[in-house]
């Protein structure tokens, strides 16, 4: 299958290259080459996502493919999609009819052509481990499978090694969520992906976003999925267990955003790998931390300014020494004197307890 079979959209058709470019540029969007075709994917960034930029483009960036040299758009993802109580999430629609399927808990998977046959994206890569796995899997257990003309398939990514939180017993597939019409954008269940050989997500039996709330939460599974057909518009509900359980395997806590911090590491890096509902709280400490080092410093200098201030012509470090007496920060103050750096001291003193995470921030608010 190549990439001439199929109807040809053009980058400009869905989205402003200009603007996809200052996105790439600003660090809101990155862009991925294939590692042997001429071929990008473009996916919004941590900084994106815990800055809220979320613009036409970035939105429309969640696994995009594009020909490098044709221009030509050869995979659309659904676009991204909040939480039913997120900012950027539509107007809750309480009674509008709804379809509601479960919300599965492994990687976006995006099938796309390539050179040597149909192939499996994830969000961000042509060639992660779990691309490669469900490429291969696609080409060994589907291979007869072709995605309808003009429309991209889309599946959840589910095996035991890609294990993120949820044990889905072993399973080891690719799991139809829907597809996308490539010219418009209009988005589709896995009704329009009729000839799916393997599993297909399941849908509940709720028919609007206050019935799918009101449901009991369901035993080892992430959430749901609400889809309005008649506005093309997807909110998503996350259990609370299933958010506190991802916090307890990723280690997420206020002292690891703090370690990041202090050792000069990257908060994108740290941010990738959670749900989007932690990354405006690891913002929110690595803000609060930040302002609190800052405003402690900034006391130093006016402290240190003040001492210098009183000193007599031709002071000595004892005289200093006598004068900082009655600072609280004496420490930092000689740091000062010295030339020295002071702000490992004050990191160390903002240091937060292990135990403050983004669940029992919510469950105190």
């Amino acid at each position: 299958m190549t990439a001439a079979l199929t109807p040809v959209t053009p980058l400009h058709a869905v989205l402003d290259p200009a603007a996809l470019a200052e996105a790439v540029a600003a660090g809101l969007v990155r862009a991925q080459r294939h590692p042997d075709a001429p071929l990008l994917i473009y996916n919004y960034t941590e900084a994106c996502t815990y800055t809220n930029a979320w613009t036409p483009v970035t939105l429309a960036c969640r696994g995009l493919i594009v020909d490098e040299v044709t221009g030509a758009v050869l995979a659309r993802p659904f676009p991204k999609f909040f939480n039913h109580d997120q900012p950027g999430a539509p107007l809750p629609r309480w009674q509008a009819p709804a379809v509601v399927t479960d919300k599965s808990d492994g990687s976006l998977g995006i099938l796309y052509p390539a050179r040597d046959g149909l192939a499996v994206a994830t969000r961000g890569s042509f060639a992660s481990a779990q691309a490669r796995h469900a490429t291969r899997l696609l080409r060994e257990r589907y291979a007869g499978f072709a995605p309808p003309p003009g429309l991209t398939v889309l599946t959840e990514v589910i095996y035991p090694a890609n294990r993120i939180v949820l044990d889905y017993q072993g399973l080891d597939d690719l799991v139809l969520l829907g597809a996308v019409e490539i010219a418009t954008g209009r988005t589709y269940g896995p009704e329009a992906v009729p000839d799916w050989p393997g599993p297909v997500v399941e849908r509940l039996p709720y028919g609007t976003l206050a019935e799918a709330l009101a449901a009991p939460p369901r035993p080892n599974r992430e959430g749901l999925v609400v889809h309005w057909p008649d506005t093309d518009q997807r909110v998503k509900i996350k259990y609370a267990e299933y958010l506190r359980l991802h916090r307890l395997v990723t280690g997420l806590n206020a002292r690891a955003v703090w370690d990041v911090l202090v050792s000069g590491g990257s908060l994108d890096a740290l941010a990738e790998p959670l749900p989007d509902e932690f990354h405006a709280w690891v913002r929110g400490v690595a803000e609060e931390l930040t302002a609190s080092v800052e405003a402690h410093a900034a006391r130093i200098e006016a402290a240190y300014g003040e001492i210098l201030g009183t000193l007599p012509a031709g002071w000595s470090r004892r005289d200093f020494a006598e004068r900082v007496r009655s600072y609280p920060d004496r420490k930092a103050l000689f740091l000062r004197l010295d030339g020295k750096d002071y702000r490992p001291l004050l990191w160390r003193q903002v240091r937060p307890a292990a135990e403050l995470t983004p669940y029992d921030s919510e469950q105190d608010s």
